[in-house]
Order: structure tokens, then C-alpha cells, then sequence
């Protein structure tokens, strides 16, 4: 994380970073960095990523909270807003470090709290002075957050934006942890990345307390499958075509097909089980070999 000299610093930079799920193959992104530059010209914007699977609020949320350490401080403004029968109230949200959080009262922003100094202060975004004259209840991203989130950047006071609300009523995810039990780390696929990695709930320290040391071969379970596959912080350690588990570069626990997609290899999704166990250790099998894969757990007989 930067230190506090240099996120009060930041703070009197007109730095805004934009995440959401428009995706990229239309105007949505562009409108809104436009609505921006005519209320706050002088504020700069980072794109953090618009590829968020579509209404995908939790994906949306772990991604904001993995890139935030590497953000200056400032206004971040995160849209993943989907539609529902009572739209979800617009807020923005104060932190310790002086960053303010502007979008959807959903959790998207709530795993990043804690890490910039925790809430110590909310607003809902009732002032609607501050708005597009005429707001389309289909893109509240362009006409109610785009417009409040450029006033905040050019210097105006969190309290105009709306009436006061108790960080203790602002909405939080509390993702799914792994279990660990015995030799086995119990957990789930997080999301899939744009290469098909697909990055787990579970923490190299979950591996550890289970046994299992970087270097050790793994057993992977899977949608009613099992695979031996290499734990390992190295691509060049694992030949084209296998599949492996490193730590990836934001410290979670990945799989990955050596130029492959694992999410193809697989068959897994967001949302799907993992196991993984130590196994007695071994060599694996050489690059020309094939990896066996076999039912999990043994058919009736099986040894």
C-alpha cells in the first residue's frame, strides 16, 4: 500500500479511476470519461478495467480490491449496477485515506474498505443539483454517478452530495472462505481471467497448513474428476499443454493450462467447487506424457 505521506498527497490530485462492466465494444465507457472531463477537466482518469462479467458484482468487487493497492488515492468509481425491481441507492463512501468510493449501495467497493483506513463517511447521492437535468433510469453511470464522481474530483465537499447515511447500513459482501481439513484445502473458483486462469478462494497459507509446500505436487479434485498436477511459481517449471496451481502476482491460488485455457480443460466456472490435497511426493509425468485423470471420488471396488 502507499504510505499515508503519499495518499495525502494524492489527495489533492484530481485522480479518478473507473471500473465497471460496460465492456468495451460500444460507447458506454467513453460517454461517461466525457461527462467527467466537462465537470472536472482537470481530473485524471484511469481505466481499471471495464471487462467485469456483466452484472457480476463480487468479481467486480475483487478486482477493484486487487488493483487498489497500486491506485493513487482519490475518487474511484466503480459501476457494476445491475438492474432489479427498487434500484440499488447511489452512495459515496469516505475513507481514512481520504479516497472516496462513488457507486452502487451492492458491496462493490466493500472489500477494499478496510484497506484504505475503513468508512468514516457515507452520503447517499440524493442531491440531484449535482445530476444530468433529465437522468435515464437504464444509465445512472453516465446521469447520477459519472457527473457526482467528477464534482468530488474538482473539490467539492462530501457532505453536498446527499443525505448522511451509517457506514454500519452500507451493504458488504463477505465472500466464501476455504476450509481446511486435514490434508485437504476445501474451496472455489473465484473468477475466470482473460487468459482462463482460473484464481481460487485459498491462499498459499491455506496450502501450508494442510502440508502442502510450494514444489509439492497436488491432487486436484473437480467436478467429480481428480489430477495430479505441480504447485509452482514458475510458468518455464511446466510443459506445454499441463495444467498446474502457482501463486499468482495478487497472491491468490491459480490454475493454469501452460498455453491453454484452464477453464476449458476443466470445464470449471465462478462459482465451482475445488479441492486440493498432498499427495504422497513424486515425479510427475514427463512432458510427452499424458496427465490421468480419473473419476473423483472411486466408483464402488476401486482401490
Amino acid at each position: 500500500m502507499p504510505s499515508a505521506a503519499a495518499s495525502d498527497a494524492a489527495v489533492t490530485m484530481p485522480w479518478v479511476t473507473f471500473l465497471s462492466d460496460y465492456g468495451l465494444d460500444d460507447h458506454l465507457v467513453g460517454v461517461c470519461k466525457g461527462v467527467m472531463a466537462g465537470i472536472a477537466p482537470q481530473a485524471r482518469v484511469i481505466d481499471v478495467c471495464h471487462q467485469v462479467p456483466a452484472q457480476s458484482v463480487g468479481i467486480g468487487a475483487r478486482l477493484l480490491h486487487e488493483a487498489l493497492p497500486w491506485l493513487p488515492a482519490g475518487v474511484h468509481l466503480a459501476l457494476v449496477d445491475p438492474l432489479r425491481p427498487g434500484m440499488v441507492r447511489p452512495v459515496a463512501i469516505r475513507c481514512g485515506n481520504g479516497s472516496t468510493f462513488v457507486c452502487p449501495d451492492n458491496g462493490v467497493s466493500s472489500l477494499s474498505w478496510s484497506d484504505l483506513g475503513g468508512v468514516t463517511a457515507a452520503r447517499e447521492l440524493t442531491n440531484s443539483a449535482l445530476w444530468h437535468p433529465k437522468p435515464a433510469r437504464s444509465f445512472r453511470g453516465r446521469d447520477v454517478f459519472a457527473p457526482v464522481a467528477a464534482h468530488l474530483a474538482a473539490g467539492l465537499d462530501l457532505e453536498e452530495v446527499g443525505d448522511r447515511i451509517e457506514p454500519s447500513d452500507l451493504v458488504a459482501l463477505h465472500p466464501r472462505a476455504p476450509f481446511v481439513h486435514g490434508d485437504h484445502v476445501h474451496g472455489t473458483v473465484e473468477m475466470v481471467d482473460h487468459f482462463g486462469n482460473l484464481q481460487l478462494n485459498i491462499a498459499r497459507a491455506d496450502l501450508e497448513a494442510s502440508g502442502i509446500a510450494l514444489g509439492d505436487t497436488v491432487e486436484l479434485r473437480y467436478g467429480g474428476k481428480a489430477m495430479q498436477v505441480l504447485f509452482t511459481l514458475n510458468f518455464g517449471d511446466v510443459a506445454a499443454g499441463r495444467t498446474f496451481v502457482y501463486e499468482d502476482s495478487f497472491r491468490a491460488i491459480t490454475v493454469l493450462t501452460t498455453m491453454g485455457r484452464a477453464d476449458l480443460t476443466l470445464g470449471a466456472k465462478p462459482g465451482d467447487p475445488m479441492v486440493l490435497s498432498r499427495v504422497p511426493q513424486g515425479a510427475l509425468p514427463g512432458p510427452t506424457e499424458k496427465v490421468k485423470v480419473v473419476d473423483w471420488p472411486p466408483s464402488a471396488g476401486t482401490a
